[in-house]
């Protein structure tokens, strides 16, 4: 299902069939595949309810063999379609919280972004993680610093060092 959205290439048949099958047989998914069916649906912008509730689910199954990128498409792909999992979303930011060293900084960036975008609490990882994005604010893509300056803003959470790092580069 990745290939089509990739090539952009509209299938909508293709999805409603890929979500019917994927949804009898989740128990049989691994962490990793769960992810690239949820960033499959989101970069297609096709929305399968059902489906992503019962992958919601196997993934919470699956928490002790994520990795920090599946939790990334993950995060990333609810949020895109709009479809908030709220257990889903704490389970992630609580494994981000204590894995940060194990998450590439855009990783990050869009993980806290999609956070914000559902409207998931993760004050634990935002004042974390802020240290991290502020000494490397200059890896950062543009795109990655809109992430991570409007996930901060959604949470009503301030982080002077992190918007002056921002400011600085900009400035650049």
């Amino acid at each position: 299902a990745w290939a089509y959205p990739t090539a952009r290439h509209d299938a909508p048949a293709l999805f409603d069939s890929v979500a019917t099958e994927a949804a009898r047989q989740v128990g049989q998914l691994n962490a990793h595949h769960v992810a690239q069916l949820v960033w499959a649906f989101a970069e297609a912008r096709h929305s399968a309810p059902a489906l992503l509730d019962a992958l919601a689910g196997r993934f919470l199954s699956l928490s002790g063999r994520w990795t920090r990128k599946d939790c990334s498409d993950v995060a990333w792909g609810y949020a895109t379609l709009g479809h908030a999992v709220p257990e889903l979303h704490a389970a992630i930011a609580g494994f981000a919280s204590t894995s940060m060293n194990r998450f590439q900084v855009g990783d990050l960036a869009a993980l806290l972004w999609a956070f914000g975008k559902v409207g998931q609490e993760a004050v634990q990882l935002l004042d974390s993680a802020a240290p991290v994005f502020s000494a490397n604010v200059r890896t950062l893509a543009s795109e990655e610093l809109l992430q991570v300056a409007e996930a901060y803003v959604m949470a009503g959470r301030e982080a002077e060092e992190l918007f002056a790092a921002i400011r600085a580069e900009a400035e650049r």
